[in-house]
């Protein structure tokens, strides 16, 4: 059991470092296209914090439906879902009163939770092993 709950932690954290990395890679490449646009790299922050938040939302909630039955456990992940989903619209929403590169950004910092799934075996491979190691 043990060594499931730190597998469990190890792609926590590998998905962490992934969103933060895509977030700063996001950000300077925007900053970039949009000649230093403050908006977008508002919206790439807020995007960016966002997902990590959310992450940790989804994990503290798998984490106690586990302990759950699965009729509870069930009904508990469907609204800890539609909690993170309404979260993500406020967001959003927000976003679209400041300024449309603010919108744009927050939408590539949402995407860097998909992203840092994606990238999540070489993040393990060459980041997270070695400070797991030490």
């Amino acid at each position: 059991m043990k060594d499931k709950l730190r597998q469990i932690d190890e792609m926590f954290l590998d998905l962490l470092i992934g969103i933060i990395l895509c977030g700063v890679v996001f950000g300077i490449l925007g900053m970039i296209i949009t000649k230093g646009n403050l908006w977008y790299l508002l919206g790439i922050a807020a995007g960016t914090g966002a997902a990590a938040g959310i992450l940790i939302h989804m994990m503290v909630s798998i984490q106690k439906a586990v302990h759950m039955d699965t009729n509870q456990a069930s009904r508990y992940m469907v609204k800890c879902s539609i909690i993170r989903y309404l979260a993500m619209l406020l967001i959003l929403l927000l976003g679209i009163k400041g300024d449309f590169a603010c919108f744009i950004g927050i939408v590539i910092g949402f995407l860097g939770n998909k992203a840092a799934a994606f990238l999540q075996k070489p993040i393990h491979q060459y980041i997270t092993r070695k400070i797991m190691e030490d």
